[in-house]
């Protein structure tokens, strides 16, 4: 599936406009971009929302109904209002979010389903890596670039996603909404990351696979690629900010040149 098309604007990119690219990449002594923030979840590792064919039919109408409620939820302002934003700004813990949510699945005329099964099921299929988004962030910061890892999560949830990629080996800055309080797409998080890479926002490119994320980087001046497939994503931004697709090799003294201008 190629990244999305709703916007084809020179600071706002998607995976669909790789052909237009390919062969005219921009000269690397045009570019300012200093900076590249990368969501976790559907950008640096495959798509988290496959489904699990031999899931119990029941914890499949519960995670539907979640899917659901997080699509009239998710682009909202930040509040205590929502489990979800509770869960993503280390208000609410793990445990309570799911015995709450299968509460709300009952309460809206769903089966009970213990919540340990909701859990169970959400973690049986473990995300991967995206080993073309992985080589790309690696490429970036031996070019000079620096490099962020924004991502909303639960506290519980760390020790597993960074045990998926070498986080402290292709990030400068990680930035987790559940230890800082904050979550996208409110403006002052993704502010806040900016300021730890010691950038403006104008001066980075920003990657993720929800477009309300998206938007409201853009809006604060970055440069933008909506992500729907890692692959195609990682060509985008090593065309980009490298001159060269994602699956190339760096020619001899290319990073050097590249992290002098970062200079």
């Amino acid at each position: 599936m190629p990244c999305s098309t709703a916007s084809a604007s020179p600071r706002h990119w998607s995976c669909s406009t790789l052909s237009e690219t390919a062969t005219t990449p921009t000269p690397v002594a045009q570019r300012r971009l200093r900076g590249a923030i990368f969501d976790y979840g559907g950008v640096m590792t495959e798509s988290v929302f496959r489904r699990r064919r031999d899931a119990d039919p029941d914890v499949v109408s519960l995670l539907v109904f979640f899917i659901n409620d997080l699509r009239s939820i998710y682009h909202l302002p930040t509040s205590s209002a929502h489990d979800l934003h509770m869960l993503e700004t280390g208000q609410l813990s793990e445990a309570e979010f799911f015995r709450r949510l299968c509460a709300r699945h009952e309460e809206a005329g769903g089966p009970h389903i213990d919540p340990e099964c909701v859990r169970e099921a959400v973690f049986a299929q473990r995300a991967e890596a995206s080993a073309a988004m992985v080589d790309t962030v690696r490429q970036l910061r031996s070019a000079g670039y620096r490099t962020a890892l924004l991502t909303n999560n639960a506290r519980e949830w760390e020790p597993m996603w960074r045990s998926m990629i070498p986080v402290d080996e292709l990030f400068d800055v990680v930035v987790d909404s559940s230890v800082v309080g904050l979550r996208k797409p409110d403006p002052a998080i993704y502010r806040l990351t900016c300021e730890r890479l010691g950038l403006p926002p104008q001066d980075c490119i920003f990657v993720d696979d929800l477009q309300c994320n998206v938007d409201a980087a853009a809006g604060l001046g970055m440069e933008v690629v909506h992500c729907t497939d890692p692959g195609d994503a990682a060509d985008v931004v090593a065309r980009r900010l490298l001159g060269r697709p994602a699956s190339a090799e760096p020619e001899d003294g290319g990073g050097a040149e590249v992290a002098e201008e970062r200079r």
